[in-house]
């Protein structure tokens, strides 16, 4: 019987082969993770140029909505359109808020307020 001592150099190519593949199913798993926390800070910074939008409303009055569209300067770049309409109870406007990342470009998020008027 032979004493072996050591490992052989396919034992050694199989060890390093499930180490590459752990390496590269754990990078893959990091750039997911970094892909979400990057669509969820879009989708943060979207629905507080909402808020923003609906409390410019409430400040200066339903009259001075010069800015029916506009864009967000910051990182990511948003825009956004304001649309208002009526509705069939008194004073309540439907306030309705689009978010795009371009132009041209199909909105991130819609969303809708009911909103008083003065």
């Amino acid at each position: 019987m032979v004493d072996r001592k050591g490992m052989t150099l396919l034992e050694v190519l199989v060890a390093l082969s499930i180490l590459a593949i752990s390496f590269v199913l754990l990078i893959r798993a990091h750039i997911q993770s970094y892909t979400i926390v990057a669509q969820s800070d879009e989708l943060n910074r979207a629905t507080l140029l909402v808020e923003s939008v609906c409390a410019r409303l409430d400040a200066f009055g339903w009259t001075d909505i010069s800015s029916r569209q506009g864009l967000d300067e910051g990182p990511p770049r948003l825009f956004y359109r304001v649309w208002i309409k009526g509705s069939p109870i008194p004073r309540v406007k439907q306030v309705v808020i689009k978010i795009f990342r371009s132009k041209q470009e199909r909105p991130l998020i819609t969303l809708t307020r009911w909103m008083i008027s003065p």
